[in-house]
């Protein structure tokens, strides 16, 4: 009886209850598990903030000491490289999900209005997750990483504009003549995330607003 009157007191102030029963809606029967592929990909993201940060704390983002630093949390860190091998695995399978999704939603026509907005949100935070995986791909420092940095230039001097800039973003020398390591790494554990941390929640946001659309062909119930 008491908890009875204290939820119809707290129920018009709260609607706590409302937006349970919002929650916990029944799965329109045409949902299939291919509407799955955005969840496991915000998941495997979530991985990558829990493991990322742990690495964050024994990384040390300079061309001398980052390989050796990764070595260290291989070899000597307690669970390091349980934690490295999750960031290097989610990392491969978050871009996998990234792009099944982006292929469902354009397979069940999706991206067309009023959802022209959600779509253009998703294709950017696919980028940034290309992002993610191209600058963790380079903080290790070792050979394939400097390889890498290479035909990266490589390909972008043929950019019209940004050529240059990306360029002068992977070898223009940082402080005291360094490789500018700590610019891979501020890009990656600082600028990315706070990027599609925004786009996650504008992604979700229309999300709620819109509902999920169903296959073309199909009628929402």
């Amino acid at each position: 009886m008491v908890l009875d009157k204290t939820g119809n007191v707290l129920e018009p102030r709260l609607t706590l209850r409302s937006k349970v029963e919002r929650l916990f809606s029944p799965v329109p029967k045409w949902v299939n598990w291919s509407y799955s592929f955005g969840g496991i990909a915000f998941l495997l993201f979530l991985l990558q903030l829990i493991s990322g940060i742990y690495l964050t704390f024994f990384y040390i983002p300079t061309a001398q000491d980052a390989w050796k630093s990764i070595s260290q949390i291989e070899n000597t860190i307690f669970m390091g490289h349980f934690f490295r091998s999750l960031h290097r695995w989610s990392a491969f399978m978050l871009v996998i999900f990234v792009i099944a999704h982006a292929v469902r939603v354009f397979l069940f026509k999706a991206y067309r209005e009023p959802r022209r907005g959600l779509w253009w949100i998703g294709e950017g935070l696919l980028i940034l997750t290309l992002g993610f995986v191209i600058t963790g791909y380079l903080l290790p420092w070792d050979v394939r990483a400097y390889w890498e940095v290479l035909s990266i230039r490589n390909s972008a001097l043929n950019i019209p504009l940004l050529g240059q800039w990306i360029n002068g973003y992977l070898l223009s020398s940082g402080l005291n003549d360094q490789i500018p390591v700590f610019r891979y790494f501020a890009t990656h554990v600082v600028i990315l995330p706070l990027l599609i941390c925004v786009g996650l929640i504008s992604h979700f946001a229309l999300i709620r607003r819109l509902g999920v659309a169903p296959r073309e062909g199909r009628k929402l119930k």
